[in-house]
């Protein structure tokens, strides 16, 4: 999650690295990918919480119209997605509300980009998971599990939302790759070297 990681290989070898300057980036080529970062983080802040808004209104609106023990199905959908958007809005909200401006050096602003793009790459994965689970709750749902409504309800939310977050999460993680490229592209220059016990990567600017 940051851009720099030493890694241990069974006592025996270490992934270092270290920076090198190789002249650094135009300063308004810089400048425009901090801008591009922060805007990038923001909408896909935003987006979040619009999605999370969503869920968070139609489950209440499914609970509230839904008869627990009658329509048991769709109140345990309605349940689990307003709890979701919940949760979602509210990170969303804590995101926007401490998000700070990226640095403009090229070696802090790669790092950041670096980090926002392995934090999305980690949320793809969960989000999959997500799905994955919903979808074995739902398939358990059809071998005589007690309370079938709440396990197809749940299952099926959970499904829903795991694949919304991945279409999200999905647009922001290739633009940031994208971004990342362009920076490589520009100046940063990847080397991997071995060194006594360990390899070492070096970042030349």
């Amino acid at each position: 999650m940051i851009a720099l990681i030493s890694v241990v290989f069974a006592g025996t070898f270490g992934l270092g690295a270290r920076g090198q300057s190789a002249g650094p980036l135009p300063d308004s080529l810089a400048q425009v990918q901090s801008a591009q970062l922060s805007d990038a983080k923001n909408a896909h802040l935003w987006r979040v919480g619009a999605w999370g808004g969503v869920n968070a209104l139609g489950g209440f609106v499914l609970v509230w119209a839904s008869s627990r023990s009658a329509q048991s199905t769709r109140w345990h959908f309605g349940a689990m997605s307003a709890g979701w958007g919940l949760v979602n809005t509210g990170i969303a909200a804590g995101g926007l509300l401490t998000s700070g401006t990226p640095p403009v050096e090229v070696g802090p602003l790669w790092a950041a980009e670096r980090q926002f793009h392995d934090v999305l790459l980690f949320n793809l994965g969960l989000n999959v998971a997500y799905s994955a689970v919903g979808a074995t709750m739902l398939g358990a749902s059809h071998y005589g599990v007690g309370n079938t409504g709440r396990w197809r309800g749940f299952g099926t939310s959970l499904i829903l939302q795991g694949a919304g977050l991945l279409v999200l999460d999905g647009i922001a993680f290739w633009a940031s790759h994208g971004r990342l490229s362009s920076l490589l592209d520009a100046g940063v220059q990847l080397s991997v070297h071995p060194a006594p016990a360990r390899l070492a990567l070096t970042l030349q600017f």
